[in-house]
C-alpha cells in the first residue's frame, strides 16, 4: 500500500478493503483474511487494521462473528428484513414486499437539495407495498437519480424484490452505506390514505433514510409510511 502522508493510516486501508471488496476479491459472506495478514499485506500494524475494520463494521461494510472472523456483508433490504409484531409479545412476522412501480420524475427543490442535484434533474421514483399475511401494513417511495442509474428496468428491481441497494451494487458498481433512520408520526395524506387503505389525517410511523455511497455522495432517498395501531415494526439486527 502506498502511504499518504496527508491521510490517517487506517483510513487508507479503509480504501484499500473498500477497493478489495469492490472488485470482488472477497464476496458477500466471505471471510478476509486475519488482521495479522491483513496488516503484513497493507504495511501497518495490526491495531490500525482492527481500527480500519471497526470503521467498515459500524458502516455495514463488513460484520463480525465472535471467534470466527470478518466477512464481508450483503446488501441487506432495511425493511424487508424487519419484521412486524404484535403489541402482545409473540414472534415477528417479515413483510412480503409488493413492487407498485418505477417512474421518472423531477426533482423539487427540497429533493434536490437532499440528493446534492439541480432543481429539475429526473429522479427514478420506486414506490412498493409491504404486506403482512395478506394485509398491507406499509408503503415506501425510494427516489434515486437518473444521471446515475440510467435505464432503470423494473423487471430487474422486481427480479430483486425491490431490493435498491443490491441493485444499485450489482449492476451499476456502487455500494450504499447504512445512513441513519429517523422515526417520527405524521398523518396520512391523500396518497398514503388510499395506498394504505387508511383514514385522510390517520397516524402514522414515517421512516426516512438518505443512502450515501462511500464516498459520501447522497444516492437514494427513501420514504417509509407504516400503519402500527395492531403491529410494531423491529428492525432486523446486522449479521
Amino acid at each position: 500500500m502506498k502511504k499518504l502522508a496527508a491521510q490517517p493510516l487506517y483510513k487508507q486501508v479503509i480504501r484499500e478493503v473498500m477497493t478489495a471488496v469492490e472488485a470482488g476479491e472477497w464476496q458477500e459472506d466471505e471471510s478476509l483474511p486475519s488482521e495479522i495478514e491483513l496488516g503484513v499485506r497493507f504495511g501497518v500494524s495490526q491495531g490500525t487494521v482492527r481500527k480500519a475494520l471497526d470503521s467498515l463494521v459500524a458502516e455495514g461494510v463488513l460484520y463480525r462473528r465472535q471467534g470466527v472472523g470478518t466477512f464481508v456483508a450483503g446488501m441487506n433490504d432495511f425493511l424487508a428484513r424487519g419484521h412486524f409484531l404484535p403489541l402482545a409479545g409473540a414472534d415477528g412476522v417479515a413483510p412480503k414486499i409488493e413492487l407498485l412501480g418505477c417512474v421518472r420524475i423531477h426533482a423539487g427543490e427540497q429533493l434536490a437539495d437532499i440528493l446534492g442535484l439541480r432543481r429539475g434533474a429526473a429522479l427514478w421514483q420506486v414506490r412498493r407495498l409491504l404486506r403482512v399475511s395478506g394485509v398491507v401494513i406499509g408503503l415506501e417511495e425510494m427516489l434515486l437519480p437518473e444521471a446515475g442509474f440510467p435505464n432503470l428496468d423494473i423487471r430487474r428491481i422486481r427480479e430483486l424484490k425491490g431490493n435498491l441497494r443490491e441493485l444499485c451494487w450489482r449492476d451499476f458498481g456502487v455500494r450504499l452505506r447504512d445512513g441513519e433512520v429517523r422515526y417520527r408520526a405524521v398523518a396520512a395524506g391523500q396518497n398514503e390514505a388510499r395506498l394504505l387503505m387508511v383514514d385522510l389525517n390517520e397516524p402514522l410511523l414515517q421512516l426516512v433514510r438518505l443512502a450515501r455511497d462511500f464516498e459520501g455522495k447522497p444516492q437514494v432517498w427513501s420514504v417509509a409510511w407504516l400503519k402500527t395501531e395492531t403491529l410494531a415494526f423491529e428492525p432486523a439486527p446486522f449479521a
